[in-house]
């Protein structure tokens, strides 16, 4: 009871501060990288998140999200190449550009790319799929759900198709794999870059004294709303015909009180499903969930390099994916052939038999390509090879 009233609370107070936010602005911030604009000949604009520029170094916040960290390494490494950073919030919708920039990067669809000049090289930042492809996964998603269980929801993030600044940008940046450009492909002919999402690097956990054995039958959902895109009524659906299996849930479910509502019993009233709330990166509870699960399992219709898997894929939980969480498992992870409840379960089952060997060493690996290839570093310099190529695109603009 106390954990919920904390979520609902929690939830009401985010929900104040966005309507604040409206109603007084967002600041832009203007030379967030601080250097010596007599020396900087080019001005960067990112339209993202102006929030991480206003926190100090060590704030405890960082660790809510990793985008917040990375709008400040993306701005850093703007001023390796020579750029003076500015940053407007994505929230704002009062912006206007006050003086000229040579490169725009804008996490936002709908601005109309002609407010900046011809000569301004733009780039539009994804991080999910193509918005039409992502309404119409969401869309039947909810309709199988309203199909099998009866239950009316309404999705929670339905997004514009009216993309005028994606279709007038001169490339595409973001996050995902090969599946993820796919979808931006069938709007946009232009170059379009990816790189990988990251755990923390704060992260400590030690898998020498894990007990994969009783592992292998324990599964973690980490995810934010909306559950019924991310696949959580389909898992409430299967485990509990599984007794011997668990499911752990690290989610705000209050945030969603109809999506509760629709799955009350399995929620609350069933043995092996154990919704575990809002659990803070790092501390005891997240460690304790790191040991006790094997796998992190996200059938989710619509991701780009799914942040709440990799983060659990570095500290070693093997991950059960859909394609469209946007990462791909190579021959650490398993990534399902289809989101039918057929496929999850016989996979789950498959997953749950596997040895407690094999486990291990896949857990090992999946830390292994984790550290190479979903990390801070690798984030880093993936930046710079897009923005070396961008310059490249520069030049031939002016």
């Amino acid at each position: 009871m106390l954990r919920e009233i904390r979520g609902v609370l929690r939830n009401n107070y985010l929900k104040m501060r966005v309507i604040a936010r409206k109603i007084i602005g967002y600041p832009v911030l203007y030379n967030v990288n601080r250097v010596s604009e007599q020396n900087y000949s080019k001005r960067a604009l990112l339209i993202y998140l102006t929030k991480p520029f206003r926190m100090k170094e060590d704030d405890p916040r960082f660790m809510n999200h990793q985008n917040l960290r990375q709008c400040k390494q993306i701005a850093s490494v703007l001023g390796e190449f020579g750029y003076v950073v500015d940053v407007a919030d994505v929230e704002d919708r009062r912006f206007r550009p006050s003086t000229h920039y040579d490169l725009v990067i804008a996490h936002k669809v709908d601005i109309d790319p002609n407010m900046f000049p011809v000569d301004t090289l733009k780039v539009y930042l994804f991080t999910g799929l193509n918005h039409i492809v992502h309404n119409r996964n969401v869309r039947k998603r909810y309709q199988a759900l309203s199909q099998r269980r009866g239950c009316l929801l309404t999705p929670h993030r339905i997004h514009t198709e009216n993309m005028p600044f994606v279709l007038g940008a001169d490339a595409l940046i973001g996050f995902g794999n090969d599946f993820v450009v796919s979808t931006w492909r069938e709007i946009f002919s232009g170059p379009i870059y990816a790189f990988y999402n990251y755990g923390f690097r704060e992260i400590r956990f030690s898998q020498e004294r894990k007990d994969f054995s009783l592992a292998r039958k324990n599964f973690l959902f980490w995810g934010t709303p909306d559950y019924v895109a991310k696949g959580l009524d389909l898992l409430l659906e299967i485990f509990p015909r599984h007794p011997e299996l668990h499911l752990y849930i690290g989610a705000n479910l209050e945030y969603d009180r109809a999506f509760c509502r629709c799955y009350r019993r399995e929620l609350y009233e069933t043995p092996n499903i154990h919704p575990m709330g809002w659990v803070r990166v790092n501390s005891s509870e997240f460690y304790q969930l790191m040991n006790k699960c094997g796998y992190v399992i996200l059938p989710s219709c619509s991701e780009a390099s799914a942040g709440s898997v990799v983060l659990c894929m570095s500290a070693g939980l093997v991950p059960i994916i859909t394609k469209e969480a946007g990462i791909d498992t190579e021959d650490f992870g398993i990534t399902l052939a289809n989101d039918s409840l057929e496929e999850i379960e016989k996979t789950i089952l498959e997953m749950a038999n596997l040895p407690a060997e094999r486990l291990r060493e896949r857990s090992m690996r999946t830390r292994e390509v984790a550290e190479a290839k979903y990390s801070e570093e690798a984030f880093i310099r993936r930046w710079r090879e897009i923005l070396g190529d961008l310059l490249k695109l520069e030049r031939e603009n002016r």
